[in-house]
């Protein structure tokens, strides 16, 4: 429980403190601190916190200042609080962030963890996901997180058109990693000449975003670009390249 106190914004010390005294139901500070296994001299400047943050109460007994434990539904008023300030505080900071002019947002991600992370982001998307990948290269190197990304998609109902170099393995290599059950209509796919075109990385489009992710083993990164101009150009050259590789198929 101590590391979900921490991350409802409580210091290490004040998780501590704060359920030691719900487990003995309150007491001077000395018996809080020594069940915490806190230092008593610096848990009273913590105790004041809490009491600020209205999770402790303080009364007297035989003269003795002791503190007692607030309902643990204050938690939730406290998170509540904060949320509240936050959203007040969000159209000041907004426009603090445009009174300079838009200003495209880049963050760059490195080892599986980015590559998955820029993944995982484009199912915020509103809009469909296009993307040039290799789909021989997904299904060696993030198997396992590639069927669990294109299950949450598919349930999330969101629609992606995929270009993909054409090998023996990428004909029906996303058979096994779609659900038993899907709307058909969710995933196209269409196979390209894989010497004309040897795509080594993915790029995926998505709302006002564009991702670039590289499996070489040697280079694994991910990189997202936020900016709405770029994203709508490289979603009509997308479109561009889809219909180029649609005509030829028909051919």
């Amino acid at each position: 429980m101590k590391a979900e106190l921490i991350q409802l914004g409580l210091s290490d010390e004040e998780a501590k403190l704060y359920l030691s005294c719900l487990e003995i139901n309150g007491g001077p500070v000395s018996v809080i601190a020594r069940k915490a296994g806190v230092n008593r001299v610096s848990a009273y400047h913590t105790i004041e916190n809490l009491l600020k943050k209205k999770l402790l109460s303080q009364y007297n007994r035989n003269g003795v200042k002791c503190f007692a434990p607030e309902s643990p539904e204050k938690l939730e008023e406290l998170m509540l609080e904060k949320v509240h300030v936050a959203k007040a505080l969000l159209p000041q900071l907004k426009s603090l962030a445009t009174a300079g002019g838009f200003r495209p947002k880049i963050r760059f991600y490195e080892g599986m963890d980015g590559i998955e992370r820029v993944f995982t982001e484009s199912l915020s998307s509103e809009g469909e996901i296009l993307g040039y990948t290799n789909l021989k290269q997904l299904i060696e190197e993030i198997p396992v997180f590639f069927k669990s990304y294109t299950h949450k998609r598919m349930k999330l109902g969101i629609k992606s058109r995929y270009l993909s170099p054409s090998t023996v393995e990428s004909v029906h290599a996303i058979d096994p990693f779609l659900p038993k059950e899907f709307d058909a209509n969710l995933m196209e796919i269409l196979l390209i000449n894989k010497d004309q075109f040897p795509f080594e990385n993915d790029i995926l489009i998505f709302g006002n975003s564009v991702g670039i992710v590289s499996l070489n083993p040697n280079e694994h990164l991910g990189l997202i670009v936020e900016s709405p101009t770029l994203s709508q150009t490289m979603k009509a050259v997308f479109d561009l390249a889809w219909l180029g590789a649609t005509a030829f198929v028909a051919k």
